[in-house]
């Protein structure tokens, strides 16, 4: 999905469109509160638009930050257990909160559900406006949310804060690592803090 204001180069899309990559462009929409809300994330609410993609029956959105090494589809064919959305907890302060990251996020598309967002994105309702549409997102759904797995969304703030947790499994095992400390494209070999995710990335180029 590539934002209308923020689109890829042609050079980019000649290295995604041979493995399989489509276009799908769409409109940016704009944050209720520009001001409050953490600057990078100001286009991040048109990922709302994966609510409307109708055509399929269940749209598996992964930030650009992440890196995929396993099969994926037991996931997309994951049970919500009548949730609306598929995500997994968050991290933040150094430790566990009752919210969740939407760096992953399993749906199945509504043009009504979108149009129930679009409505209340502009309603006054208060939400964590810095986080943008994570914040959003957390605020409409904070009962009606399945948990994944932290497999399927391995937040690299776990690697950083919760590492005897994140030590309880291998590396090869997990299907999505998110790098949400260390964007992936700044790694380099001999990366200290984060070597071993920082490989995987490397290795895969």
């Amino acid at each position: 999905m590539e934002i209308e204001s923020k689109p890829l180069s042609q050079k980019q899309w000649d290295l995604l469109t041979p493995v399989g990559f489509k276009k799908c462009v769409v409109k940016s929409i704009p944050p209720p509160h520009p001001e409050k809300t953490r600057r990078d994330l100001l286009e991040k609410f048109g990922v709302l638009h994966v609510f409307a993609m109708s055509v399929y029956e269940t749209i598996l959105f992964i930030d650009a930050d992440t890196f995929v090494q396993n099969s994926l589809d037991d996931l997309i064919q994951m049970n919500l257990q009548g949730k609306t959305i598929g995500v997994t907890k968050d991290i933040r302060d150094r430790k566990w909160v009752k919210t969740f990251n939407s760096g992953v996020l399993l749906l199945h598309p509504s043009e009504e559900e979108f149009e129930r967002l679009h409505t209340l994105l502009y309603s006054g309702l208060v939400f964590d406006y810095i986080m943008s549409d994570q914040g959003f997102l957390n605020e409409v759904y904070k009962d009606d949310w399945h948990e994944i797995g932290f497999v399927n969304n391995a937040n690299l703030a776990l690697y950083r804060f919760q590492r005897q947790y994140w030590d309880q499994f291998k590396l090869e095992d997990i299907n999505i690592i998110h790098y949400t400390m260390k964007k992936p494209w700044t790694c380099k070999p001999n990366e200290s803090t984060y070597g071993p995710q920082c490989k995987v990335w490397l290795d895969a180029e």
